[in-house]
């Protein structure tokens, strides 16, 4: 069975050319085959030769690359240069080491400027025409977004040896997936609504839900009164010296999520998002924003009525107010607010667990409490009066309990009243339901978790801003299912058209 590439079967143009080059693939195998041969022996294993094969076809493989792009350096190498329409001048000769899946190359390549522009940017012709990516090759690059989105440096660098490629050092990769990610949170904004093109909404959408949330993140500082190594510009040789002291404090980083649900509350497709503290919550808010009047036009396009809008997230009343301007701006007046029923029992639990009640009636009351607020959108006016019955006779049952009251306690139930109190217009979870959205802020909680804890909060891991900025957007993208179609977009960025003058 045929195991090449499934363009092959998809195109018939490609179909053809495959058709054409099989004698020469043909040949190259049994070249192979005798390079292996003469490398082992004939009394290797089947393990050997596997893993002997691979390197070979890795090294013929670089060699060929090393020859394509020392030819597109030679194509583009006239003294004069158009880039992209502008006029460029030969600047100097110069080499430089590129890297690929199957090692790396050194190629010989001049650098141009444009003219009339003194001391401005170099540019290299070769890395544009041949869309390489912070000296990356495009397969290497995709492949190092996509490992840094998913774990650390070292785990998708032993990814790839396990794979038998030859990549360079994870200094370098990493370097490499700093230079990617910030690349394209930088063009993130035009690329975006591109992206949001090509995605079609579901015939089964009925609602879209909302939500915002933070989390923590480690950062490395400078410790007050110390200099930040990182700002700080070599001006003499370096010398070997202690560090300045850093401290690692705790910032925020806000996730936020747009969930596109059925008529049963069953996520059809969800949309992640993260900023670091240093950011700030504002382009998250964008984003949301962008693609909930993305899934309202697709919905106006299939002449059926607007999507049912809901803002699901906890109590706290500075993420309300950045969604509400938001959705005020974008001209939606009508969204049903909802305060994720998992707080709300935790408050409920803590007030049972508070007041002096037996175990047994503690958790009939809850288990009831939860089916009446499905059920029932006065269930939370009966639950409010309950506990404010409870706590003005807290102090008399405490003593017919045979328990001495603890006042600290009737501070929380009093503050637990006063949220129930406060919210409880959020908290009408039958007509929610009724109204095909989730009661609960499950799927941003889980962001905090999946987009952010799980990548940026392992054991010993601190960060800069740059570098926790970098990896936050391809995260987000992986999470959210779009970094394919991103990287098709914005690889094609890094392709620029080039003509001699």
């Amino acid at each position: 069975m045929s195991t090449l590439p499934k363009e092959r079967h998809n195109d018939k143009g490609n179909n053809l050319r495959w058709q054409l080059a099989e004698r020469e693939i043909e040949e190259a195998r049994r070249w192979l085959a005798q390079a292996v041969e003469r490398i082992l022996g004939p009394e290797a294993s089947f393990a050997e030769r596997e893993r002997v094969l691979m390197l070979a076809s890795n090294e013929a493989c670089r060699r060929n690359l090393a020859q394509e792009l020392q030819s597109l350096a030679q194509k583009f190498d006239t003294p004069y240069l158009r880039v992209d329409g502008r006029l460029y001048q030969r600047h100097q000769p110069g080499a430089a080491y590129y890297h690929s899946l199957c090692g790396s190359m050194h190629v010989e390549r001049a650098t141009y400027r444009a003219v009339g522009d003194r001391n401005g940017r170099t540019v290299v012709p070769l890395e544009l025409g041949a869309g390489l990516i912070a000296k990356a090759t495009p397969a290497l690059a995709y492949r190092v977004a996509l490992g840094d989105a998913q774990c650390p440096g070292r785990q998708w660098e032993q990814q790839m040896i396990a794979s038998l490629r030859a990549p360079p050092s994870r200094s370098t990769l990493e370097r490499m997936a700093k230079r990617i990610g910030t690349a394209a949170k930088v063009a993130m904004p035009l690329i975006e609504p591109l992206v949001r093109r090509l995605e079609t909404l579901s015939p089964q959408a009925h609602a879209v839900a909302l939500g915002l949330d933070r989390t923590t993140v480690p950062m490395e500082e400078p410790r007050l009164g110390c200099p930040d190594p990182l700002r700080k510009r070599r001006k003499k040789p370096y010398i070997r010296k202690k560090p300045s002291a850093i401290e690692v404090n705790y910032r925020m980083a806000y996730v936020g999520t747009v969930t596109v649900s059925d008529a049963h509350g069953t996520a059809l497709a969800t949309f992640r998002y993260s900023a670091s503290a240093d950011e700030g919550p504002n382009r998250v808010v964008d984003s949301m924003m962008a693609d909930l009047e993305h899934a309202q036009c697709a919905r106006r396009q299939q002449r059926r009525p607007a999507l049912e809008v809901g803002v699901v997230q906890d109590a706290a009343p500075e993420l309300w107010t950045l969604l509400e301007t938001a959705l005020r701006r974008l001209g939606i007046t009508n969204w049903q607010r909802v305060i994720d029923r998992f707080h709300l029992t935790e408050r409920l639990a803590q007030s049972l667990q508070l007041l002096p009640l037996q175990r047994v009636e503690r958790e009939r009351r809850l288990a009831a409490w939860r089916v009446e607020l499905e059920r029932d959108d006065a269930a939370i006016d009966r639950i409010e009066r309950y506990l404010a019955r409870q706590i003005r006779d807290y102090p008399g049952a405490c003593t017919r309990a045979h328990r001495p009251p603890v006042f600290a306690d009737q501070r929380v139930l009093q503050d637990n009243l006063g949220y129930i109190h406060n919210h409880k217009s959020r908290m009408r979870y039958a007509s929610i339901r009724a109204r095909g959205l989730p009661t609960g802020s499950g799927t941003t909680e889980g962001a905090c978790k999946s987009l952010v804890m799980i990548r940026a909060k392992r054991c010993g891991q601190r960060w800069h801003p740059r570098g926790i900025n970098s990896v936050l957007t391809l995260r987000a993208y992986y999470m959210s299912e779009r970094l394919p179609a991103f990287w098709s977009i914005f690889a094609a960025r890094n392709s620029i058209a080039l003509k001699a003058a």
